[in-house]
């Protein structure tokens, strides 16, 4: 080799390797339906494969369980069973609407301007090669964990199915009670918050509650040519227009408060003032912040979206039938009961007919000050040393909720750093993923491995 010849950084030469396997991983078009029957189940057999194919130390190492139909649980012994850890990822993914609208091809898993392009780069196959990579490596050096570890691989999360849920009565019936739990949900945000410019590791101590609800109103129907003053569609009309004209109160949660007060440490001194401010408990700080767009919003209070609408099936017949769907959002501060009853108290409508489609409370809050979030804080220094770690409730939901019941130390945080676009780019199109950012989650998952 001659010495002007182009040799790879050691860092770039990380990433691809790490990049070919998640490439093989994405080709797996693992599409989660709501019925399951739906799904190519040959490509989800053939993903837990690949798995085994790419990550052979590890797989090899642990002990695998297949729950649901194809979800993985593996259990890797450590030294010690005392404080055992779960790390998750999932490994279905949602549909592609055109294929056409994506740069690259959405399962090609291609190598692009330092980057590997599809879907499931960041939600969530890039997670799980990431955690995968990390054990894979230490597991060929002989490496024994100083905890049991337990991974779980799931394949229907983003459906919301039963596999986290045999995963947790699996657990449960062995008597485990995980000293920490981390699955996806956070990560390290760019330009995420106003006049704060160092990135920031979101780390989610909570999810907010979800709460499906069917809006029906029934009237006789007929003609179009005669239409009544008041029918169903504007009975539905009315009851969407009440629910966006009164909100449900924002609140300021202490987690919410301490994630402000973090914030301010990496932002000019008048930015650090006013989210000193913002971060007090209660509803004046969180009205302030429902008004600085959804985003905000949606942290401080229960959000009520309109979502399917059903109204007459010919356009010159009056509907006898029209209704609404609400997708509900539930603050930590509230409950389903709670929010029922002040869904129905703002619609103010005996004749029209709830229905409780589907229904989770809020997750319960992991503590903050505790060894767990500390070993989290730590292992992002050593990977994204830049980054500030903050706390909050996540607002979208992930399978770690129902870990809940037998861990008070369930986190959300995927080790891998986006900015604003490539978020939007998650259930989006030209979703993809930096290979730095898959060597830093690497080395992020490495370091909490070696530290148990």
């Amino acid at each position: 080799m001659s010495s002007t010849s182009h040799v790879p950084a050691p860092l770039d030469a990380t990433g691809l390797h790490i990049a070919a396997k998640l490439s093989a991983m994405i080709q797996c078009r693992t599409v989660s339906r709501p019925n399951r029957q739906d799904e190519d189940r040959a490509e989800f057999t053939k993903h837990v494969a690949v798995l085994n194919e790419h990550f052979p130390a590890i797989a090899g190492a642990v002990v695998q369980h297949t729950l649901g139909i194809t979800g993985q649980l593996w259990h890797w012994r450590g030294a010690d069973a005392a404080k055992p850890v779960v790390l998750m990822a999932h490994q279905d993914v949602v549909p592609v609407e055109s294929e056409a609208d994506w740069e690259h091809p959405p399962f090609a898993g291609l190598v692009a301007d330092g980057r590997i392009h599809g879907r499931g780069t960041l939600d969530d196959k890039g997670d799980m090669a990431c955690i995968l990579q990390a054990a894979d490596a230490l597991a060929a050096t002989g490496f024994i964990p100083g905890q049991d570890v337990y991974f779980f691989l799931g394949d229907c999360e983003e459906t919301a199915g039963n596999t986290a849920t045999e995963a947790v009565d699996f657990l449960r019936e062995r008597g485990v009670t995980p000293w920490l739990v981390l699955d996806e949900g956070g990560a390290v945000a760019h330009q995420a918050f106003p006049g704060v410019k160092a990135p920031v590791g979101v780390i989610g101590v909570s999810e907010k509650g979800i709460l499906d609800v069917l809006l029906e109103a029934h009237d006789a129907g007929g003609h179009a040519s005669a239409p009544p003053a008041f029918g169903a569609v504007q009975r539905i009309a009315r009851a969407i227009v009440r629910l966006q004209r009164k909100s449900f109160p924002a609140n300021v949660h202490p987690v919410t408060g301490l994630m402000l007060k973090r914030l301010g440490s990496g932002a000019p001194a008048l930015v650090r003032t006013g989210l000193g401010l913002l971060s007090r408990p209660g509803r004046a700080a969180g009205e302030v912040l429902a008004r600085v767009g959804a985003e905000p919003a949606a942290m401080v209070r229960t959000t009520v979206a309109t979502t399917e609408l059903a109204g007459s099936d010919g356009i010159n017949v009056l509907a006898r039938r029209a209704a609404v769907t609400l997708n509900i959002r539930i603050s930590v501060t509230e409950s389903v009961d709670s929010v029922i009853t002040g869904i129905r108290k703002r619609i103010a409508d005996p004749k029209i007919k709830h229905t409780v489609l589907s229904a989770s409370e809020p997750s319960p809050v992991s503590p903050v000050d505790c060894e767990q979030f500390a070993l989290l804080e730590a292992c992002m220094g050593h990977s994204h040393p830049e980054a500030i770690a903050v706390p909050y409730i996540m607002m979208a939901a992930t399978d770690s909720r129902f870990f809940t019941g037998i861990s008070g130390h369930v986190y959300r945080f995927a080790p891998l750093s986006m900015d604003k676009s490539q978020r939007g780019a998650i259930h989006g199109t030209n979703e993809s993923v930096a290979l730095a950012e898959l060597v830093k989650g690497t080395a992020f998952y490495s370091r909490l491995l070696r530290s148990l």
